[in-house]
């Protein structure tokens, strides 16, 4: 039996060629094993009379004793042999299906589909983001998500609108009905604008109010950070930036609390911001690295006076709590429960790139 001929292919192999050349190599084992164990039946047919014989000796007992113990071996030879080919068949289709998974959804081939790179380390502070898109034919939930910041394989996403945290269906679109007073301090951890981040993303909002469905194919790519809770360190002036910032912790998390939550003034200020400022002084977003990311983020209401995204960081006292405003500033709030102390919720989330590529139809978490 001739050996298999591999095709010259001086573009070289894509990922489904070197599957098809592992499978097709299994083939020929295959066929080279059903030869060994034909010859092995052949043989017990022969010592048993049912081929014909040109001695017309029947064969002893210890004979075909010893036959069947050579068949016995040949055969465990063959067992053995079909294992490790079983074994290099899985991994074979299990890299299969994996690509299939990462294949580019517009249908393109290997060159727009290259593989994937090492996963990156996780650092202590993240980057800027360029600003990707995910849709909602991706992510499952109801609204767009833009990315502002990268840490090693994870992204830090934002939702492009506020939580509907108001339980009359007819008014949840309206921001005049969904703006929220921060608490009674400017403490996040227990805040009012915690708990509704948690029940958003958990499944459990008052009433009829928004929720992130459970089936969301997004829940697949979440995973847990190390800042959710942390109120920051409110520190005056520039250094402001670098308050609080979060962190992936690399595990997956798909209900989990405070996996959704807050952003911080720093990440704020940092990814996202046109200027900020911190006990009374203005800085211009001249250093900012990324702050065409505020225009994706397409805040519903701009006109109205009250309409502000909350962030996790105090302010400088307990009557003042961090926000990011429709005109793109960075500053702080009264939390009285005047119309100045009103902002809308915009939850955040450490997702794995990945979910960018992947088609419509990705796994929701199990």
């Amino acid at each position: 039996m001739s050996l298999p001929a591999f095709p010259d292919k001086p573009e070289g192999y894509s990922i489904e060629d070197s599957i098809s050349q592992i499978l097709t190599s299994i083939a020929m084992e295959e066929i080279g094993l059903s030869h060994i164990i034909n010859s092995e039946g052949e043989k017990l047919q022969y010592v048993l009379g049912t081929l014909t014989t040109s001695s017309g000796q029947n064969p002893t007992i210890p004979q075909i004793l010893e036959i069947n113990e050579s068949v016995k071996d040949m055969l465990g030879v063959v067992s053995t042999n079909q294992m490790f080919l079983f074994g290099k068949m899985s991994s074979a289709l299990n890299a299969y299906f994996k690509n299939l998974q990462t294949k580019d959804p517009s249908g393109g081939d290997e060159k727009t589909n290259p593989p994937k790179k090492p996963e990156e380390p996780i650092g202590d502070t993240p980057s800027a983001a360029a600003g990707r898109i995910l849709t909602t034919d991706k992510s499952g939930d109801s609204a767009d998500w833009v990315e502002i910041a990268q840490n090693g394989a994870y992204s830090l996403i934002v939702r492009t609108k506020f939580i509907n945290t108001y339980s009359e269906e007819e008014q949840r679109d309206n921001p005049d009905f969904q703006a929220v007073v921060f608490g009674t301090t400017n403490s996040y951890e227990n805040s009012k604008v915690r708990r509704l981040i948690n029940d958003w993303f958990t499944g459990a909002p008052e009433g009829s109010a928004d929720k992130l469905a459970a089936e969301a194919a997004l829940r697949g790519f979440t995973v847990k950070n190390n800042a959710a809770a942390q109120t920051g360190i409110g520190t005056a002036g520039p250094d402001g930036k670098g308050d609080s910032f979060s962190k992936p912790a690399g595990e997956s998390e798909p209900s989990g609390s405070d996996v959704a939550f807050a952003l911080s003034y720093g990440e704020a200020a940092s990814f996202i911001s046109k200027e900020y400022g911190w006990g009374g002084g203005n800085y211009t977003a001249s250093e900012q690295p990324a702050p065409e990311n505020f225009e994706k983020l397409q805040f519903p209401g701009a006109s109205a006076g009250f309409a502000q995204l909350w962030l996790r960081s105090p302010g400088t006292d307990s009557e003042k709590a961090s926000t990011l405003g429709f005109n793109g500033k960075v500053f702080q709030a009264a939390i009285d429960g005047s119309s100045d102390g009103n902002g809308l919720i915009y939850p955040a989330l450490w997702v794995k790139s990945a979910v960018f590529e992947t088609s419509s139809n990705a796994p929701a978490a199990a």
